[in-house]
């Protein structure tokens, strides 16, 4: 039986919205409220209608990309026109899916009253689990039968990570709204994207791009998108309409200073790399300036104008000892470079600004210890080294002491141990200061973010090991710190 991609919309999501429509309108105005609780507020509904808006910005980019790669296809006869790859039907599904599901969790939550606190662990266990399909998705980015699944866990997981950081208490606050909301509709939309597949072929999935698992006719990718994105609703709706999230939210925002959002812009450029890896010389740029950035206007914070003296010591000697390493061998070893990146002097842009930016958390992790920051910088050039030769920014001559690791030198482990000291006993003489440890994080993200781009680019030993000593070492960092809080409390 054939269907066009209207009709499908005409018997199975328009009904279906109106009836909720319809029902949401008749208990709200003509019905008394079960549990006196009514969410459909001025608050709630401005949100509910700014959903399917910010649905269709963030979908938008990744759908047309699904098409111009051949990962879905559609009969041209089954839709009326296209915007960019996307039939216009595909767009009009990106704003009445949020719709539905939002009345629906609006018809739940009237059903079984006011949200409460749910256990605060969450937050910590959901992040971590949907941090860690973020990353199984980028994973699944270098195959091509697990290409769709991956660009959907790397599309969406990291939002989904994102909510459980700032709220997963909240979003559990009634277990029965979160597993209701999702999984009635979820079931829905998996029944009719099965028949619109195999009985009325609207559209189709790539065999090329995707698993060979389909349960009841559906692929497992589109199983895991229609479960996905229900999720970022319901979540996103049981998050905004929870009295204890705007408090948290503000509290948020009072801490977020303007060195945060260049941390987060750090981290967030990261994340495109396994879908651009041809990009990674711009992304990489970019990053690390964002990051040198943070570094600035933390320090600025921190010791006023003299963070300009810091910033001009730390990466005019990083850039010192760079260009007289790679002219002489002395301190690092005999090493070339030839980046794809800029550079000054010869020497890639991005290493002075990490010498500064890096050298800065470090130090501030290590709580001021120049000897313990010279071994966190030592991990971090454990995993830099191997990253960087693959990438092509500088190679290191064959023949030298111990380089049996990815060719590097052992006698540049060392200098990097020796130079990173000295810039620590550096930022220690002129900013005795510099006590507060916020920017640390900016060591954590890299100890996460490094690792993980090796064991994509399939360097498995340095990735492990590079895990083992950036993570191990910024954990005990700070389990120490956390000790010497606890007991510094009364």
């Amino acid at each position: 039986m054939d269907m066009t991609y209207w009709e499908y919309h005409f018997i199975f999501t328009l009904p279906l919205l109106g009836l909720l429509l319809l029902v949401t309108l008749w208990e709200t105005r003509k019905q008394p409220l079960a549990g006196n609780y009514r969410p459909e507020n001025r608050w709630a509904l401005g949100f509910y209608f700014f959903l399917p808006l910010l649905a269709l910005v963030y979908t938008t980019p990744w759908d047309n990309f699904l098409i111009y790669k051949g990962v879905w296809q559609y009969p041209a006869d089954r839709v009326s026109a296209v915007i960019g790859y996307v039939p216009i039907e595909e767009y009009f599904f990106f704003l009445v899916q949020p719709l539905i599901a939002g009345l629906w969790v609006f018809f739940l939550m009237r059903r079984w009253a006011a949200p409460k606190l749910g256990f605060k662990a969450a937050r910590l266990w959901g992040t971590l689990l949907w941090g860690g399909l973020s990353f199984l998705g980028a994973a699944l980015l270098f195959t091509q039968q697990g290409y769709y699944l991956g660009l959907i866990l790397a599309w969406a997981c990291p939002v989904i990570a994102f909510q459980w950081a700032f709220g997963g208490d909240l979003i559990l606050s009634n277990r029965r709204v979160f597993w209701v909301g999702l999984l009635v509709p979820t079931l829905y939309l998996w029944i009719t994207d099965a028949l619109a597949i195999n009985t009325f072929g609207i559209w189709d999935i790539s065999t090329k791009y995707s698993l060979p698992f389909r349960p009841f006719g559906l692929p497992i990718e589109e199983a895991t998108f229609f479960l996905i994105t229900n999720l970022l609703v319901v979540q996103g709706l049981l998050l905004f309409l929870h009295p204890e999230a705007l408090k948290r939210w503000f509290r948020l925002s009072k801490s977020v200073r303007p060195w945060t959002g260049f941390l987060v812009l750090y981290a967030l450029l990261k994340i495109p790399v396994p879908l651009w890896p041809d990009g990674f010389p711009l992304l990489a740029t970019l990053s690390t300036g964002s990051l040198a950035v943070a570094a600035l206007l933390w320090a600025y914070e921190a010791v006023r104008g003299k963070a300009f003296l810091l910033f001009a010591l730390t990466f005019g000697l990083g850039l010192g000892i760079e260009v007289l390493g790679s002219r002489t061998g002395f301190p690092f070893g005999h090493y070339t470079y030839d980046p794809p990146g800029p550079t000054l002097f010869g020497v890639p842009l991005i290493v002075p600004l990490g010498w500064w930016a890096m050298t800065l958390s470090a130090y501030l992790l290590a709580k001021g210890n120049p000897w313990r920051t010279g071994l966190l910088l030592v991990a971090w050039d454990i995993g830099l080294e191997p990253l960087m030769v693959q990438q092509g920014y500088w190679s290191w001559q064959p023949g030298q002491f111990l380089n049996a690791y990815h060719g590097v030198p052992v006698q540049n482990f060392l200098a990097w141990y020796a130079v990173g000291v000295g810039l620590a006993f550096l930022l220690k003489k002129l900013a005795p200061e510099l006590k507060p440890l916020d920017f640390a994080w900016a060591y954590r993200i890299e100890a996460l973010f490094l690792p993980t781009g090796l064991l994509l680019l399939g360097m498995y030993p340095a990735g492990l090991l590079t895990l083992v000593l950036m993570g191990g070492l910024a954990w005990v960092q700070s389990w120490k710190a956390s000790l010497k809080l606890s007991s510094a409390t009364p």
